[in-house]
């Protein structure tokens, strides 16, 4: 997937691109039908499927939205190119932008810039100045000849349509088995390794600690994971929390990963962690060696819950 960044920068060829726009906040089961309506559409008359998001989230800079987000730009990027996006634009979303009329969006981005003629677009999305472009404005557009539109329906969850704000709630209480529900997927952290204390290593369990680029983060506690490191999903333990046994309630909140029987550098590299089930909340341990011997169930309850979850 080639990504492309800036208002009106040069952009590779394209040859009846079919487009999207949204924030995409989580790349959940509603934006995947959008997101598989270009892709197919592209792949229907021989173009490119395009999504143009925006960083940051435009609820994030009008200051009306929830933080922090679902998923970082990295993050996003990587699960839209999932899905077989062939270009991501990926534009700044500033006062200038947040003030352009939806029309002029679409009449200067989408088709003046990207040259997208076809267009998708969710039945409840917005974009535009005042929120004021939606699919009805576009079915407007299609009318008049100017473009080709596509809104497929919403995605629902218990009767309800699936939202960002939805999936966050559900992370936030510990209720991960709805957020992956939602997600389709189990819900993940990414975030790029960076030294810490080492404590894990001298404890006989290295652990990876991650800079999780404003990212949703789960309930503090230790819970059976899979990191996707280069081609491999491998068992690994997730700990969130502030380290009481050494720092007592003091401690600067954490996220260490160790992944079950691997010993390399991981320093500098991105991790995305996939959450499969809380095994335990936080709490302090009277000494080192009762943390280690915890760790060792821990270890143990993570792999069944694993397994059991590969079926």
């Amino acid at each position: 997937m080639r990504v492309i960044r800036g208002i009106f920068a040069p952009v590779p060829p394209l040859e009846r691109p079919v487009a999207t726009v949204g924030a995409f906040d989580g790349v959940h089961r509603g934006h995947q039908a959008i997101i598989a309506t270009v892709v197919g559409w592209a792949r229907e008359v021989g173009g490119q499927a395009v999504v143009v998001t925006f960083e940051p989230l435009p609820k994030a800079a009008l200051g009306v939205g929830e933080a922090p987000c679902l998923t970082s730009l990295s993050h996003r990027l990587m699960l839209v190119e999932r899905l077989g996006t062939d270009l991501a634009v990926v534009l700044e979303f500033d006062r200038q932008l947040a003030e352009m009329p939806a029309r002029k969006f679409v009449e200067d981005i989408l088709i003046g810039w990207l040259g997208a003629m076809r267009v998708v677009l969710g039945q409840g999305a917005r974009f535009g100045r005042g929120a004021e472009g939606n699919a009805a404005m576009l079915r407007q557009m299609a009318q008049e000849g100017t473009l080709e539109v596509r809104t497929p329906p919403p995605v629902l969850h218990r009767g309800r349509v699936i939202s960002s704000t939805a999936i966050r709630e559900a992370v936030a209480r510990g209720d991960l088995e709805e957020a992956a529900a939602m997600l389709g997927r189990p819900f993940s952290l990414f975030g790029t390794v960076v030294r810490g204390a080492e404590r894990g290593r001298s404890l006989g369990f290295p652990t990876a600690n991650l800079d999780l680029h404003n990212e949703a983060i789960p309930p503090d506690g230790v819970y059976a994971t899979v990191t996707a490191l280069s081609s491999a999903a491998l068992p690994s333990l997730t700990y969130i929390g502030r380290r009481p046994t050494f720092e007592g309630a003091q401690g600067r909140r954490m996220v260490e990963v160790h992944i079950l029987d691997h010993a390399g550098d991981l320093y500098g590299r991105d991790l995305e962690v996939r959450f499969i089930k809380k095994l335990r909340d936080e709490f302090r341990f009277p000494t080192p060696d009762a943390l280690v011997e915890q760790m060792r169930a821990d270890r143990q309850a993570a792999l069944e819950a694993i397994h059991q979850k590969r079926g």
